[in-house]
């Protein structure tokens, strides 16, 4: 398929919150992606920077070739080797005594509001509340998260335009 042709059937089909997109990305290699018409970008976005790692790097694949033949995905309500391995090497370099694994940047920003806002209604001051956030920033799309991005089309007229 086309670029054309995809962006065709994904306007049918997806509901639009990125606004207007040009190319239709179709295979990577380390920092490259290609679209369906064949043109090479430099892949500055990298899933927004949620899988910053590049794309095909052979180890990798290999990688999650490995563990697609165990698990695909599981369910927090069980305990897993490969989480618990990750939870403790981010310990080893961090600051932190322990991991929250969530699904999304959306879910990873509320709970960072929440614990944020936790810690200092019991640790400094039960009146110190607000959370400051960027203009122009976007932190997702839940109720906490819309409200903490700085850019009025998603808080005000457009928020629930697409429904």
């Amino acid at each position: 398929m086309t670029n054309a042709e995809i962006k065709e059937m994904a306007t049918k089909y997806i509901i639009n919150t990125y606004g207007e997109r040009q190319i239709a990305l179709v295979k990577g290699e380390g920092a490259y992606v290609w679209d369906a018409d064949g043109k090479k970008y430099l892949d500055f976005v990298a899933g927004i920077s949620t899988v910053n790692i590049g794309h095909c790097h052979p180890n990798l694949a290999k990688a999650i070739a490995e563990q697609a033949q165990k698990l695909i995905h599981v369910s927090n309500l069980y305990y897993i080797e490969p989480q618990a391995r990750l939870a403790k090497r981010i310990i080893e370099l961090s600051f932190a005594d322990k991991c929250f694994f969530c699904n999304s940047g959306a879910e990873a920003n509320e709970a960072a509001i929440k614990i944020a806002r936790k810690y200092t209604k019991e640790k400094i001051n039960p009146n110190k509340y607000e959370i400051i956030t960027m203009y122009k920033s976007f932190h997702g799309r839940t109720m906490t998260t819309i409200t903490a991005t700085g850019q009025e089309k998603y808080t005000r007229e457009n928020r629930w335009r697409a429904f």
